[in-house]
């Protein structure tokens, strides 16, 4: 069985130097790093991970709390995630909330008995983060009721302006809200921008055709509901996630609507597969490759006790076919 030592001679270091480079305990350039890893490959060596955590009380193990493992986006995330944290040389522990506290406190207990050297968390809700004192951390997506950041997110303000911009372009005025839950930074944030960039353009919504969803698929057909049973129907629904968007579009195809013709209907968030559907939706699309490697790099920054500051990601407006209206006067940038 190869040892230490058999690696270092391989790889032309010292065994000091091959041990820091495999266990990241220490300075090793890039360089060293690569070369060191490629012979323990040749090798068949394998680091002794229990035994090393013994020694130097470090894990090489990251935790992460998400809220949904059903919403392609948090699965996505948790994707890639897992590969920038393995090219870094960490494991990851992902654990599901489903969008519950009692389930967040539970996860996070789970988590901090693994002994993991830092977490990233989706907080759930409005409701308080409880970490150990010394935890590393960083928050993802959201914002926690009871700790600072650091946070990596997207731009929920511009990508919410974004598509209220782009159905204002298409001649829509009456643009219902599928908010997220205004506890979650992300539904607030969202909305507010939402409702700002409408009233920046003389088109404050009726009261009705604001709707409170819980970033879930249900939520959203119930909402969907409710805005097309109003005594006057919006031209468009702006759903504040993916799922919401699942949810609403599904409500309206059940009462023969025609996306994209007697409804528009767009989200925040994208999936593979939006641009299958008939007619492909719009969205407004997060970089989901961007964020998953900053929170990577961001916890791996703070569990080295550096300071961490916020990471704030751009999005994307996508124009596709379902925000376009016969009885309205598209622009070019939608025929």
């Amino acid at each position: 069985m190869p040892t230490i030592r058999d690696v270092a001679q391989h790889a032309g270091v010292s065994t000091a130097t091959a041990s820091r480079a495999l266990s990241g305990a220490g300075p090793a350039s890039a360089n060293t790093v690569e070369a060191v890893r490629r012979a323990a490959q040749e090798l068949g060596y394998n680091v002794n991970k229990a035994a090393r955590s013994l020694r130097t009380q470090r894990t090489d193990t990251i935790g992460l709390l998400i809220p949904d493992v059903r919403n392609p986006f948090f699965s996505d995330v948790a994707y890639v995630i897992e590969q920038s944290a393995a090219a870094k040389g960490y494991s990851v522990i992902t654990m599901n909330a489903d969008e519950q506290p009692d389930r967040q406190v539970a996860a996070l207990r789970a988590l901090s008995t693994q002994r993991v050297d830092g977490l990233i968390v989706v907080p759930q809700g409005g409701a308080p983060v409880n970490l150990p004192a010394s935890m590393p951390f960083v928050l993802l997506d959201r914002r926690a009721a009871n700790l600072g950041g650091p946070l990596v997110s997207s731009d929920n303000a511009l990508g919410s302006q974004q598509m209220i911009s782009h159905l204002l372009q298409l001649g829509h005025r009456d643009i219902a809200l599928i908010t997220g839950p205004q506890s979650s930074s992300t539904g607030r944030e969202r909305f507010i921008a939402s409702i700002d960039a409408l009233a920046a353009a003389g088109c404050t919504p009726r009261q009705e055709w604001i709707v409170e969803g819980d970033f879930q698929e249900d939520s959203g057909h119930r909402a969907a509901a409710q805005l097309l049973d109003s005594p006057t129907r919006p031209t468009a629904i702006f759903a504040g996630d993916n799922l919401m968007a699942v949810g609403a579009l599904t409500q309206a195809r059940e009462r023969g609507l025609r996306i994209g013709r007697d409804l528009a209907v767009v989200a925040f968030d994208d999936t593979r597969w939006f641009p299958l559907l008939d007619p492909p939706l719009s969205v407004v699309a997060q970089d989901i490759d961007a964020l998953g490697a900053a929170a990577v790099e961001a916890v791996q920054t703070a569990m080295s006790g550096a300071e961490v500051s916020d990471v704030t990601i751009p999005t994307q407006l996508i124009v596709r076919s379902s925000c376009r209206a016969d009885h309205l006067t598209p622009t070019k940038e939608a025929q």
